[in-house]
């Protein structure tokens, strides 16, 4: 329940933003110290803590080639399948690193974040939910295909948001961030895909299955300019705030070389309650006992923020 590190304050304009565009990009609001701890936590997770026991990683590069092999439909461009395979790097993530990792820990329950959170839903409680931690390697040939986070969670409500946090210039070449201005306030619930390929999680995982109101998304990368795309670049001490109904995605690491680390941190309000999606892909990190209709208080989910 920190503010130790916020630069300055959340804008009444940026929190305008949000709630208009669904998406805000907080400029320099993080001192350097909380972003240097972020880079050493995301190597230290992804390069020596991947085969932690009770964690979920993705080799997305990998399930890149399986589904190619499958002959499934695999995001690529002409730029990506250009760059050479002994120059390739990987597209990798890890769901839940807080547990297993201090520094991840540290920023997502005593840093700003659930201040920030705060302001942008302008409620007097956040509770933390959840991280993931991504990385693009120099020359990572993989889409993260357009999606919502909704479909990937066990919540309902508003006031759920990801807060993308790099240690890292991002540029549009190394992967920035893409979003669909508005497109959280559509009221439609999408099938979630497996960040590769627009598949359906559902069509490709025994484990999980689409429910009954959800709907593909459109082919949003073959037809950009049908869509008004935000392309958010970021510099180390930015923070992205993106609501989680809200369509985003990002292009290849094109770049030979620099690397594309962040950390999304999933944060809820006051108005979220507990509701069971069947198309959540199975995290063995989160051992709680809630029913639908919960308030998600608890130790899986602790309250970080409250207005004194």
């Amino acid at each position: 329940m920190l503010t130790n590190g916020l630069l300055r304050d959340v804008t009444e304009e940026e929190v305008a933003t949000y709630e208009r565009d669904g998406v805000v990009r907080l400029r320099g609001i993080l001192a350097p110290d909380l972003i240097a701890r972020l880079g050493q936590g995301i190597n230290d997770a992804l390069y020596g803590q991947w085969e932690a026991e009770g964690i979920q990683t993705y080799d997305a590069s990998a399930t890149a080639d399986q589904l190619d092999a499958a002959g499934v439909a695999v995001l690529s461009d002409a730029r990506a399948k250009a760059i050479p395979q002994e120059k390739r790097g990987r597209f990798v993530s890890m769901i839940g690193a807080n547990t297993i990792n201090a520094d991840i820990r540290a920023l997502a329950v005593d840093s700003p974040l659930p201040y920030i959170a705060a302001r942008l839903f302008r409620t007097d409680k956040v509770n933390f939910y959840d991280d993931q931690t991504l990385m693009k390697e120099p020359g990572t040939r993989e889409y993260t295909a357009f999606h919502t986070d909704e479909p990937y969670y066990h919540l309902s409500g508003d006031q759920v948001c990801g807060m993308w946090v790099s240690p890292d210039v991002v540029t549009e070449d190394s992967g920035a961030m893409r979003y669909v201005r508005g497109s959280h306030r559509w009221g439609t619930f999408f099938k979630a895909n497996v960040f590769v390929s627009q598949t359906s999680i559902g069509d490709l995982m025994p484990e999980a299955s689409d429910e009954d109101n959800q709907v593909q998304l459109p082919d949003i990368e073959g037809n950009p300019d049908q869509y008004d795309i935000l392309t958010y670049p970021s510099e180390p001490g930015d923070v992205i705030v993106h609501h989680s109904n809200l369509i985003h995605g990002s292009g290849p690491n094109y770049r030979g070389d620099v690397t594309r680390r962040a950390v999304s941190f999933r944060y809820a309000g006051e108005d979220v309650r507990y509701r069971f999606h069947r198309s959540v892909p199975p995290q063995p990190h989160h051992t709680y006992d809630l029913k639908d209709g919960d308030r998600i208080d608890s130790e899986q989910f602790p309250i970080v923020w409250r207005a004194e």
